[in-house]
């Protein structure tokens, strides 16, 4: 689960130069690192981390859908934004709740 963890740091990483399909990259990268919160919960938290803030407030392609949904139907641009935002959000919760019901090894 660690090379994992990895591979969806790195792809987060690279997801940040990628124009338009870096914020599908990061959905993607966040379902990853759901995946191996419990093993790596250090670069899970990172990765999700990451996500969340790159695509709350560094994401011009969110900015535009927020903006088309606004034009097409007035009001329904904070229900993109934080359809976006939310998934990541519930990851993380998700992670941490992972995290907290791991359960100890016994020696």
């Amino acid at each position: 689960m660690k090379a994992l963890a990895i591979v969806a740091l790195v792809i987060t990483g690279i997801s940040f130069i990628i124009p338009v399909y870096g914020v599908f990259i990061s959905l993607g990268t966040s379902f990853l690192a759901v995946i191996s919160f419990r093993s790596e919960a250090v670069l899970s938290g990172i990765t999700v981390g990451l996500n969340l803030v790159k695509t709350a407030f560094l994401s011009p392609s969110i900015g535009l859908a927020v903006a088309a949904a606004e034009l097409a139907e007035p009001g329904s641009g904070s229900m993109v934004y934080w359809g976006y935002v939310g998934f990541h959000l519930v990851a993380l919760v998700l992670g941490i709740v992972l995290v907290m019901t791991k359960k100890k090894d016994t020696v």
